[in-house]
């Protein structure tokens, strides 16, 4: 006599090979986590659009280009072992433990820094080792969500600031223009620039930086060729912002002070960003052809 009753089976979301039980404990978890930190995440969407600070108006963004790549990988991941981690459950409670920290310290950044590694908690407890391994990448950019410390965000900007304006300085004495600094102020013949703030070049400091992140991972395959194009993005932004404020002060000279003040110093800082990440394109291209030239030679 044959046995037709046959043992349930869960079904699964298209081809992502996780069953709806997988997916409802996980949507709870993180339905809790949400509540939990409502008033942490009202208070970071405010520092990335409320503040008028453009440094990290990419974070939104993030969670989309995170979603893209596991969207493009869902085969590979639905081949993967689905297993709990003991591993990922004691990052949980480590990321718990941050997470108390930083609201029994009132501390913003800690408490930030908590919630994302909750979430990466959450992940790598429920869905394991191997799954958690390989979208380990798309997991980081939440972590470049996270504007920096407000004393350490302070000490940078005004660190660059005296750098960027005393190279801007040193480039246009190679013009022999008659300039020189006190501070973070330019002194021309005909007028002053003050290298506020705004003008530190943390901004596109911080946005090359997530920039070079994404590419350095799309184009190289190994960790040190990604490393040099991430580290490389540092004084490629401050250079690029220090022959910014160099034009702007040659325009001011050779020109007019209105003109430097006018389009060229609202457009400057795009069309910097993009020379920079133009570099970034033509230093992947050496890398490139230098692990061809290794390759060959062998």
């Amino acid at each position: 006599m044959t046995d037709h009753t046959a043992s349930p089976t869960f079904p699964t979301i298209g081809t992502i090979g996780v069953g709806l039980p997988d997916l409802a404990a996980f949507g709870a978890f993180l339905l809790l986590l949400g509540l939990l930190a409502a008033p942490l995440w009202k208070l970071t969407v405010g520092y990335w659009i409320g503040t008028g600070n453009e440094a990290y108006t990419h974070a939104p963004l993030m969670p989309v280009i995170a979603g893209y790549f596991i969207w493009e990988w869902r085969k590979e991941l639905a081949a993967l072992p689905l297993r709990a981690s003991k591993q990922g459950l004691a990052f949980l409670v480590f990321a718990a433990a941050v997470f108390l920290v930083g609201t029994v310290g009132a501390e913003r950044f800690t408490m930030q820094v908590g919630i994302v590694s909750l979430l990466v908690g959450l992940v790598w407890t429920h869905f394991g080792n191997a799954i958690t391994r390989r979208i380990v990448f798309p997991i980081s950019l939440f972590y470049l969500m996270i504007p920096l410390p407000g004393i350490i965000y302070r000490n940078l900007s005004f660190n660059l600031q005296i750098l960027s304006s005393k190279l801007s300085v040193d480039f246009m004495q190679l013009f022999a223009l008659p300039v020189y600094r006190e501070g973070n102020v330019i002194n021309l013949y005909y007028t002053q620039l003050e290298v506020a703030e705004a003008c530190s070049g943390i901004t596109s400091l911080v946005s090359l930086v997530t920039v070079g992140w994404i590419f350095a991972y799309i184009a190289q395959k190994r960790f040190w060729p990604r490393a040099i194009l991430v580290a490389s993005a540092i004084p490629i932004a401050m250079l690029m912002n220090a022959f910014r404020i160099a034009g702007t002060g040659m325009l001011a000279h050779f020109w007019s002070v209105k003109a430097a003040e006018g389009f060229f110093h609202s457009f400057a800082g795009w069309i910097v960003f993009i020379a920079a990440f133009v570099i970034l394109l033509a230093e992947n291209g050496v890398i490139v052809a230098a692990q061809r030239w290794w390759q060959c030679s062998r």
